[in-house]
């Protein structure tokens, strides 16, 4: 690629990748404004609702995280390494298919006051959860099989299986093989992970709304109903809010570091008693639990639709937004991994370590100032801002792994970068970059915050309808709408997964 064409490249790259990113700028600007002012946080500390919305945000965020841990690490101890793991990890991408917030419509609809369990035996009373405890298993359940995803791909090290089978060797119980040696080298690679987790939970809104608490409700839900209102007052709350938030995600993570501190400390030198018939039921029986749960929420969305179907430009709309934001992200995303900056780019995950809410209020104000707002490539600007990252975190590492030395044969052969970018690098990316495609597409299916602020009301997807009609209406209607915010990630899986099995049939090399 001639010089000139590389620089004018390069710089369209950096503009399009700073018009995704400028909402960082509005979002600090709103957030440490109303911070200066005492008054401000007099008012935020005197509201009735803010200790309670706090001790509920914090008991569903630890439930939440706590409990996807425990979950992953009991399937780990209990299949890794077998081929019931490898069952399960091919099960994993369908499983990720399932959005949040049809997985939370199926329990709202199963297990709340009026739901399915419930009307069957009516002599049972749902219990009251002021504390987030419902949300925050729902959560967990979700948010392991994210986990699970993750700690599929760093299992496949060779070293660390041969040191599993070594200690087991020695007649140490798969517990104590998961203590000794699979935490101490899988926590840390498993830091960005943990703490993405930990900051989209903290930061739950559209799952938040479906399963309550209601009111008060937690801290996102609290600060985005003062965000939506026109009295400045209330939005300075809203914002003050928003840096609490911030706040409980690095005292989280303080106390995260101190605990693998304190674990560290704690790990014996594998000199002592043997405990070679380790308990695997609860691993097995919590994978079984995990497979059954995606097929469970769909069975049950399609039973209590009866028959009703999704609103039409509802799907249209969703559908539109998922295929042309995923087009977009993943073409950025391969320009900006060959032309991008190689050094000093850690804001481009910033999106998946800070909590939503501020970032699409970011949004909402550059919308308001440009009178954008309302446009459907507003709206679709806005998903890019979390689709891009996603799909970043999918390809990078495949990106890496690629051998530089393939790119040296290539120059020594003429060939320029852009060629050898294009019949080279892409070819030998295509299951990861597949595989993006779907993630974008189910993350952009996934946008509630972004939809419900930048499209003032002027479009709906299945999302923003399935959240509004949990407040109340037509259950079949509310079925209907999260079957089909469901199903549409699902048959992305799905076709992506059969392209995958047809280009590895005529490539063996891919296979």
């Amino acid at each position: 690629m001639a010089a000139p064409l590389r620089y004018a490249l390069t710089g369209l790259l950096w503009a399009a990748m700073g018009l995704i990113y400028l909402p960082l700028l509005p979002a600090a600007v709103q957030l440490l404004t109303p911070a200066f002012s005492p008054g401000n946080w007099q008012s935020l500390f005197s509201d009735p609702q803010l200790w309670q919305a706090t001790l509920a945000t914090l008991i569903s965020t630890l439930t939440a995280v706590f409990g996807a841990l425990i979950i992953a690490f009991c399937v780990v101890a209990a299949l890794w390494p077998s081929r019931g793991w490898q069952r399960l990890a091919v099960r994993l991408p369908l499983m990720l298919a399932v959005p949040h917030v049809a997985f939370a419509s199926a329990a709202l609809l199963l297990f709340a006051e009026g739901g399915w369990l419930f009307r069957q035996f009516p002599q049972l009373t749902p219990p009251i959860d002021r504390y987030g405890i419902g949300l925050g298993l729902t959560l967990a359940v979700k948010e392991s099989v994210f986990l699970l995803w993750a700690m599929y791909a760093l299992l496949g090290e060779k070293r660390l299986a041969e040191q599993s089978l070594t200690l087991r060797s020695q007649g140490y119980g798969r517990w104590q093989c998961l203590a000794w040696i699979i935490l101490p080298q899988l926590l840390p690679q498993l830091r960005v992970v943990l703490l993405a987790t930990t900051a989209w939970t903290l930061s739950a809104v559209d799952v938040a709304l479906i399963l309550g608490p209601g009111n008060p409700p937690t801290l996102a839900v609290l600060a985005w109903q003062w965000l939506s209102q026109g009295n400045e007052q209330q939005q300075a709350l809203g914002a003050l809010v928003c840096l609490l938030l911030l706040f409980l995600l690095a005292t989280l993570m303080l106390l995260a570091h101190l605990l693998w501190r304190l674990f560290r400390t704690q790990i014996p030198d594998f000199g002592g008693v043997r405990h070679s018939r380790a308990f695997a039921l609860p691993g097995i029986a919590l994978s079984g639990l995990l497979s059954l749960s995606g097929l469970l929420c769909v069975v049950t969305l399609a039973l209590l639709a009866d028959g009703e179907m999704a609103t039409t430009d509802n799907i249209a709309a969703s559908l539109w937004l998922g295929l042309a934001s995923a087009s977009i992200g993943v073409v950025l995303c391969l320009l900006w991994l060959e032309f991008g900056a190689k050094r000093f780019t850690a804001w481009v995950w910033l999106p998946l370590v800070l909590p939503a809410l501020p970032l699409a209020a970011g949004q909402y104000q550059l919308a308001l100032l440009s009178f954008q707002d309302g446009e459907w490539l507003t709206v679709l600007w806005g998903h890019l801002l979390w689709v891009v990252p996603w799909m970043l975190f999918i390809l990078q590492p495949a990106w890496q792994r690629l051998d530089p030395r393939l790119t040296t044969i290539a120059r020594t052969l003429g060939w320029s970068r852009w060629r050898g970018f294009w019949l080279m690098k892409c070819p030998l990316l295509l299951r990861p970059l597949l595989a993006a495609l779907a993630v974008g597409f189910s993350v952009s299916i996934a946008q509630y915050l972004p939809t419900v602020w930048l499209s003032a009301g002027r479009i709906a997807t299945l999302t923003t309808e399935a959240v509004a009609l949990s407040s109340g209406g037509s259950t079949p209607m509310l079925a209907a709408e999260a079957l089909w915010q469901l199903l549409l990630p699902g048959m992305i899986f799905l076709a992506v997964a059969l392209m995958l099995r047809i280009v590895g049939h005529y490539r063996q090399g891919l296979r």
